[in-house]
């Protein structure tokens, strides 16, 4: 069964007309980075807090609109990651977008994603593997990406690079979902014994 899709352009409008100023990649990112590391719970109380830090301040009618907003790319993404179809994609603006704004928006995803770990783990994110380690590392290294001159004179080889950098993100993603829904699994098998 196939996720629905969200629509980039469509959510970013929504946001932005109900105040909202956190980035939609660095939000989505976030929004997966929790769902990797604390789930459901972990993920009501990142998007509480987010309303609180970057939503000015509103009425309580665009406040519950705001929250159905932002409550639809976790429910659409949960279903993605879970998805044996290996379905899951970073939201990010299409390749028809400014190069600049892809690899911007990419690197905020990243960066929204690392948070995003980091808030659903807690302590546990110190103990890690060595394969998810070198992902995250390598998240850290591309939220920090902007184009080169080289990069400007050669805009060809930038999107082909773009392209494989999005698709090391994409099934980055899906196995660090994976492993630590099964250390989940794991650790509560062994707190019921």
């Amino acid at each position: 069964m196939n996720a629905p899709a969200l629509d980039y352009d469509v959510l970013r409008e929504s946001l932005d007309h109900a105040g909202f100023v956190l980035a939609l990649p660095e939000l989505h990112g976030g929004i997966c980075g929790v769902l990797c590391s604390g789930g459901d719970g972990a993920t009501q109380r990142w998007i509480e807090e987010c309303i609180v830090e970057y939503a000015n301040p509103l009425d309580q009618t665009n406040l519950s609109d705001l929250k159905r907003t932002l409550y639809e790319p976790v429910l659409v993404t949960q279903q993605m990651l879970a998805s044996s179809q290996f379905e899951f994609e970073p939201l990010l603006p299409d390749e028809e977008a400014p190069l600049d704004e892809q690899v911007q928006a990419l690197a905020l995803w990243c960066h929204g994603f690392l948070s995003g770990l980091g808030f659903g783990a807690g302590t546990a994110a110190e103990s890690l593997d060595g394969g998810l380690t070198e992902i995250l590392e390598d998240f850290a290294e591309i939220s920090r990406a902007g184009l080169s001159g080289e990069d400007r004179e050669d805009p060809d080889q930038a999107d082909f690079a773009l392209a494989e950098l999005k698709e090391y993100v994409r099934v980055s993603v899906q196995i660090v979902f994976e492993e630590l829904a099964a250390q989940h699994a794991v650790a509560s098998t062994d707190s019921t014994h």
